[in-house]
């Protein structure tokens, strides 16, 4: 058989395995998985050459950018169920950790080529873009330790039933390490393999069997190397979402007003997690997160003082007759809300994303010759909340 030239965009999946489930990401643009493995080169004296090279625990970061039509990228982020998802939203603190899955299809047949698996990666960091001629759009960029390639498959199982005994789909294949999981999240809680009765947090796999320390509650999802029979590439395919959301279907409201001529938002958050390493162990054992940051860009053509009034004092028509950023000190921002609407339904908003209190930390206006004149506003959620709706809020 001739080696195959190169593997096209239409024959690559990613799949993300949050503490709900597993979602093949859709409207998916743009994925990257890299490795960083710290080295030291070591020295010694009366040698003229390296003594040899010490190596640190690896970081692997995953960047993907998808078109924001709907809250399931967020939802399989956060582990919620999409299609019960809270009526009062999830917030960017609750983006978690998940498994992240890479799935290659064969260039002749509908199988899996090859593989790739990342272990309880961590959101670090996301990104919201609305513009008035472009598609919206989500990125987000997740950090983690450990990181396989496979010549086989990766099987994700879910179990809604049983509660400490399961019984997998497949035959699990030994990994280098001596386990036969890749992960068992039960819960949303990441559980350690081990050759014994399992305890609590820890689960062990004999053959088909797999064993937990814990009863389930609500579901337990298993990640594993297997060679499954048959052929089970299948194409990405959701008719339940539109295929892209443009500007004109994308309102921007502050405090409640309708705001004319805005050409872009922006919104960027970063969960500012920290690493948890200890002695011992050559993986990084998981993420702390902290208070997270929200901020981001409001751009609109200029036409009059209306949204600098209702930036800087929470009123459209204000008695003042002058506005200086960081001069004027509110004892609470404005709320900011971005509605996203169905393309073929005008009155089906599918997506909500809401910040309660915005505050301006900078503007800039530009004009050029023959064009229109800009402000861009700079501002920062004042409590650092970002909160995701599904329809309208």
């Amino acid at each position: 058989m001739a080696k195959r030239l190169a593997i096209p965009s239409e024959d690559l999946q990613l799949a993300i395995v949050g503490a709900y489930d597993e979602l093949h990401i859709p409207r998916a643009q743009r994925v990257t998985m890299n490795t960083d493995i710290p080295t030291t080169d070591i020295y010694e004296l009366g040698n003229n050459t390296l003594a040899g090279t010490a190596q640190d625990t690896p970081n692997i970061t995953l960047t993907f950018s998808v078109f924001d039509v709907g809250i399931k990228s967020f939802a399989v982020l956060t582990g919620k169920d999409p299609a019960a998802y809270p009526a009062l939203g999830a917030g960017v603190s609750d983006l978690s950790e998940v498994d992240a899955i890479l799935y290659v299809k064969d260039a002749d047949v509908m199988d899996y080529v090859k593989s790739a698996h990342a272990k309880r990666l961590q959101v670090r960091d996301f990104s919201f873009n609305y513009s008035v001629d472009a598609e919206s759009t989500e990125e987000y960029t997740l950090i983690g330790s450990e990181k396989r390639w496979f010549k086989k498959d990766v099987v994700v199982d879910r179990f809604t039933t049983g509660t400490t005994t399961f019984t997998l789909t497949q035959t699990p294949i030994v990994l280098k390490n001596g386990n036969y999981g890749l992960s068992v999240i039960l819960d949303g809680g990441y559980l350690t393999e081990v050759t014994g009765a399992p305890a609590t947090g820890e689960y062990r796999i004999v053959g088909t069997a797999l064993t937990t320390g814990d009863s389930r509650v609500n579901q337990v999802l298993a990640v594993y190397q297997a060679d499954p029979a048959g052929t089970n590439w299948s194409y990405i395919s959701d008719s339940q979402m539109p295929a892209a959301i443009r500007g004109r279907d994308v309102k921007i409201l502050i405090l409640a007003n309708d705001i004319p001529r805005v050409q872009s938002v922006t919104i960027n958050g970063n969960l500012n997690v920290q690493p948890v390493n200890e002695m011992g162990n050559k993986n990084i054992v998981g993420y702390q997160k902290q208070v997270p940051t929200v901020d981001g860009t409001i751009t609109v053509l200029d036409t009059d003082t209306e949204l600098i009034a209702l930036l800087l004092t929470g009123s459209l028509n204000p008695a003042d007759t002058e506005f200086q950023p960081g001069a004027e000190c509110l004892t609470s921002g404005v709320p900011l809300k971005i509605k996203l609407y169905d393309p073929c339904d005008v009155d089906a908003i599918l997506k909500t994303i809401y910040i309660p209190e915005l505050i301006v930390t900078g503007d800039s206006y530009s004009s050029n010759v023959n064009q229109n004149a800009s402000q861009v506003f700079n501002w920062k959620s004042n409590t650092a909340e970002c909160v995701v709706f599904s329809g309208s809020y």
